[in-house]
């Protein structure tokens, strides 16, 4: 029992631990017949109980293993390439190597490149109210109903996108235990969450009650990109090239969809927006990025 003579008791020390385990696995084309690429997969865990190196808030002191998790920045699975490839025409070339000067100096010295990646979401947290005495850390629902770890799924609206499409907010059962004096019952915001049936399946935990859901039980949307280029050298003198490249981020012209809102007492639970798939994480939501077109000119000498 916690002793009433102390306001906050505080103890501090390391008994955190993390482990990661992968497997890798990595496919080189060297070059030849102008064509190089280099394809990896990468599968892994990442277990822990903090994802950085500050402090770490447990959800019970005396069972430190509810916060072994997996972390922020586990990807189960990864796929990047990246390759060129000199287009077959020109001297030396299956193609045109014979053919009229200013044709051969049109065909010749094409390069198509490309940059490909891949990965698999990142693990989220679905929260809920504290109702413990450890009040810095966060909660996790209770579980009633079937809500399985692949639940997700991105659903463009008009505006944004919804990662859990089917499921409904109601207000919390625990209202119903809320007095109507002074209009209190009408001020309890708690939020629970049924599915298309109308089967409740996630509600807030009662005053001194642990979630039941897992930590980072669901795991976010996936991220594609692919960047392409097409580059021209016209050699003027030996010493002397010119140089014209085309460069296309996001040729697909794919969102990257932000981690959804996971508080079930959100006005805007499973919301999404897109962010900028050219931008570091740190980048600002914005609905505007897309496909991005630059043009350089060098002259190499």
């Amino acid at each position: 029992m916690v002793n009433p003579q102390f306001m906050t008791v505080r103890l501090d020390g390391n008994p955190g631990n993390s482990t990661y385990h992968s497997i890798n696995l990595q496919v080189t084309k060297r070059l030849s017949n102008g064509f190089t690429n280099q394809t990896s997969y990468t599968w892994s865990k990442t277990l822990g109980e903090a994802s950085d190196d500050g402090q770490v808030n447990y959800l019970n002191p005396r069972d430190r293993s509810l916060n072994k998790t997996l972390l922020e920045f586990h990807r189960a699975h990864a796929i990047r390439s990246n390759g060129t490839f000199e287009l077959p025409f020109g001297p030396g070339r299956p193609f045109l190597s014979n053919g009229p000067g200013f044709l051969v100096r049109l065909v010749e010295q094409w390069q198509l490149g490309g940059i490909f990646n891949w990965t698999s979401g990142a693990p989220l947290n679905v929260t809920a109210v504290t109702s413990t005495f450890t009040q810095a850390t966060g909660n996790t629902p209770v579980i009633l109903g079937n809500f399985p770890k692949n639940i997700g799924q991105v659903t463009p609206l008009a505006t944004g996108a919804t990662y859990f499409p089917g499921l409904q907010q109601i207000p919390d059962p625990a209202r119903n235990g809320v007095t109507t004096l002074q209009g209190l019952q009408s001020q309890f915001s708690n939020r629970a969450i049924m599915d298309a049936q109308g089967n409740l399946i996630l509600v807030n935990p009662v005053p001194g009650q642990l979630g039941t859901l897992g930590q980072r039980w669901i795991e976010g949307p996936s991220h594609v990109g692919l960047d392409v280029n097409l580059l021209k050298r016209v050699r003027i003198t030996e010493s002397k090239v010119f140089e014209v490249r085309v460069d296309v981020v996001n040729i697909l012209n794919t969102p990257r969809w932000n981690d959804p809102i996971t508080d079930i007492n959100s006005p805007n639970f499973g919301r999404m927006t897109a962010a900028d798939p050219t931008a570091s994480f740190q980048q600002s939501d914005t609905t505007t990025a897309a496909r991005r077109f630059t043009i350089n000119a060098r002259l190499n000498f």
